[in-house]
């Protein structure tokens, strides 16, 4: 019996093991790791997408039902006749532009002789260019309409196919994401500097590139090993002021002293937990110090939060008990 629980609670274990390494992983840039359920399929300039083994499945299914629905819809006669009438439709305006420029072109060289003989150099030269501009302006119109047909038609296939896949995806927002660890060890970047303004010489000012972001990153990281002395500190400051303030005033004012105390914590700098295993040039980098100040500030402000909240409650509970014995 033991010998079976063993070999089904091996079981168990490694087929988690496996579930886990397919799965991705995303390092944000407030030092925090998002697991995925899955891995990460692709990204664009605002979001991730990222699905499992079973969306995926689904996915592959969708698109032979799909493709087996067109090829359906292609051989009716309905559509086929529909498709002709469009091509006949673009043809006649092809023609048509075609027949223009022609014209245009017929008329120009019809009228070189006489415009040489009737017009000065000088205007014959304006006469000229304004109908060559008119020709060479017709047949940038044709071009560019058919360029732009012929990239709306691909920019709807996409637009189609990326509808669709995000059916079976989903996503986590690009801009708080540093870099998609993959499960197969490696990282990929995906973090952007963005543009803060320009400076005075008409440089731009960037966020933290990607080595500050990644010393930002762990100075993050650390600053949530920062001490919670802090939670000792806020239960005196509010156990002292819950009881000196029933005592003598009203219970209504204890809560003023601890939340004065805590607006002067949060604005006194953070030193550095003397603790950490640091190699020497985290301390050097700004980066590194304004992440741990930022994690480490959060952190201080909740156990100060959390212990004068403990401490006021204790407090005012005995002040009010024992105030009627001290008068």
């Amino acid at each position: 019996m033991l010998l079976i629980r063993f070999i089904l609670s091996s079981l168990f274990l490694f087929g988690l093991a496996l579930s886990s390494s397919g799965q991705d992983r995303l390092l944000l840039t407030n030092g925090k790791i998002k697991n995925l359920k899955g891995e990460v399929i692709s990204y664009d300039y605002n979001d991730i997408f990222f699905q499992n083994d079973e969306q995926r499945k689904k996915m592959e299914l969708s698109i032979i039902e799909r493709e087996t629905k067109l090829r359906e819809l292609q051989s009716l006669e309905k559509w086929q006749q529909k498709q002709e009438k469009q091509s006949m439709l673009l043809k006649k305006k092809e023609e048509k532009q075609q027949v223009k420029l022609k014209k245009l072109r017929g008329e120009f060289e019809a009228s070189v002789k006489y415009k040489l003989e009737t017009l000065s150099p000088a205007d014959f030269e304006k006469w000229k260019a304004k109908e060559l501009d008119a020709i060479k302006s017709l047949e940038l119109k044709r071009e560019l309409t058919e360029r732009l047909k012929k990239e709306s038609a691909e920019m709807q296939q996409v637009t189609l196919e990326a509808k669709h896949r995000r059916k079976f995806t989903r996503s986590a927002p690009r801009n708080k994401v540093f870099s998609i660890l993959k499960a197969n060890g490696t990282e990929e970047i995906v973090y952007n500097a963005d543009t803060l303004g320009f400076l005075a010489d008409g440089e731009a000012e960037l966020e933290y590139g990607v080595e500050e972001m990644r010393m930002y990153i762990k100075g993050r990281q650390d600053g949530r090993k920062h001490s919670l002395h802090d939670l000792g500190i806020g239960a005196g400051v509010g156990l002292a002021s819950s009881l000196v303030m029933t005592w003598t005033l009203d219970a209504f004012y204890g809560p003023i002293p601890p939340a004065i105390s805590l607006i002067v914590l949060t604005v006194l700098p953070t030193k550095v937990n003397p603790k950490l295993q640091l190699n020497g040039g985290e301390l050097q980098s700004q980066a590194y110090l304004d992440g741990y100040e930022r994690s480490a500030t959060g952190r201080k402000a909740w156990a100060f939060s959390v212990g004068s909240l403990a401490g006021l409650g204790i407090g005012t509970t005995v002040a009010l008990l024992t105030a009627p014995l001290l008068r």
